[in-house]
């Protein structure tokens, strides 16, 4: 805590912001909307600013994939990971930095209502990229 206030999320370096996994867990594990929304637009706008900005298609991508999955499968979420590590690797930037954020919500994912909490999250953090001018 801070100055009295929760902080959300560290920075690991200063620019990107570093998701702590007590926000994860409200986000993934409790379903907390109004935390979602929050980090989403944060996160969002990040990704969609700056000289290595990610690309929507980085974005949609794995989302697309992630839309696929009808049911929680751990098998086929868990075969997102090294699809988007390999695209963390190739582009590195800010890709490495969503790769992160999305890996260790992946690992938090381990039945169908996290599941469907991960899939909101992502699709905020996409509708909130293309609202901050995401290309």
């Amino acid at each position: 805590m801070a100055n009295g206030k929760r902080q959300d999320f560290q920075r690991s370096n200063s620019w990107a912001p570093n998701i702590t996994d007590e926000v994860l867990d409200e986000i993934i594990c409790r379903g907390n909307a109004e935390k979602l929304n929050k980090i989403a637009e944060d996160l969002g706008k990040y990704y969609a600013e700056g000289k290595e900005k990610l690309s929507t298609s980085q974005i949609r991508n794995v989302l697309h994939r992630l839309q696929r999955i009808s049911k929680y499968d751990k098998n086929q979420l868990h075969l997102l990971r090294p699809l988007l590590a390999y695209q963390a690797g190739r582009h590195k930037g800010k890709v490495r930095d969503f790769q992160e954020v999305f890996d260790r919500a992946v690992k938090k994912t381990d039945n169908e209502k996290k599941f469907e909490n991960l899939r909101n999250f992502l699709e905020a953090i996409v509708a909130y990229h293309r609202f901050h001018g995401g290309e």
